[in-house]
């Protein structure tokens, strides 16, 4: 906790660097275009390192969770009922989440629901994680419970075989609103983050979040969300709602999300 608080100390530093470079103050003349460009990818460029270890730190936090619950005797007897309090405690500690533990023939089990009606054997990351893979971040509509969530999900293992997995289904909604209050935007700012398929994850405006930016009817917008998607990092500028937006964009190395950070120019 200590050392997310000074991640964010930081950050909100660098925001003011970003938002009034030297020699600029809140309420004085705007800065040229050029120089604020150079703002953008020089004090841009920490924050969204920041912001992106912010998120990632939360992620990872809940994989280690699993993990450790993983490696306890309760999970690896396989018996829901041993493994549920532990389960629990994960959803006191971890992010907003409802937590689960799945069978090698994709039924399972929910601290919500116990066992559930519904099958999760065809989920891409079900294949992944019985293939030994830990999963960080996929995002879907949860079967059990009709919410978009970010999947995290481990390989429960015992003498050498996997037997099932464990999974947290992290509700992105209270999610985003606590990355959101953490990051203190300013006005002028904008935050969010898309999967590998470029569906939105986060964003700084809830409403959009688990949308494809690219049928937001904004052409320049679609265009920037494909070249963000081709590339891992970079500094792009598009035009939405009738505004230009400088963004400079990064590729988070756990969950594969492009995290993008920007500013929105005053025509």
């Amino acid at each position: 906790m200590k050392r997310i608080l000074l991640l964010i100390i930081i950050m909100n530093m660098v925001f003011l660097g970003i938002v009034f470079p030297a020699g600029t103050a809140a309420g004085e003349e705007n800065v040229s275009e050029s120089e604020a460009e150079i703002s953008l990818e020089g004090y841009g460029q920490s924050a969204l390192f920041i912001i992106t270890a912010l998120v990632d730190d939360r992620l990872g936090c809940e994989a280690k969770l699993l993990k450790t619950v993983a490696a306890t005797r309760y999970a690896k007897s396989g018996k829901w009922k041993k493994m549920e309090p532990f389960l629990l405690e994960v959803e006191k500690l971890g992010a907003p989440a409802l937590t689960w533990f799945a069978r090698p023939d994709g039924s399972y089990f929910t601290t919500e629901k116990g066992l559930v009606e519904q099958n999760i054997k065809d989920r891409s990351y079900f294949s992944r994680v019985m293939a030994g893979e830990a999963v960080v971040g996929e995002l879907v509509v949860s079967r059990s419970t009709g919410k978009n969530v970010a999947v995290v999900g481990v390989p429960v293992e015992k003498r050498g075989k996997i037997i099932g997995m464990l999974g947290a289904s992290i509700f992105l909604d209270p999610f985003n609103e606590q990355i959101v209050k953490a990051l203190h935007l300013p006005g002028n700012m904008i935050f969010y983050a898309l999967d590998e398929k470029g569906t939105t994850a986060l964003h700084f405006r809830k409403e959009y979040i688990f949308q494809d930016p690219t049928e937001l009817d904004s052409p320049s917008l679609a265009d920037a969300v494909r070249e963000i998607l081709q590339n891992r990092e970079g500094v792009i500028r598009y035009e939405f709602e009738g505004k230009n937006r400088d963004v400079i964009y990064h590729t988070s190395s756990l969950t594969g999300w492009r995290i993008v950070l920007g500013i929105v120019r005053e025509n």
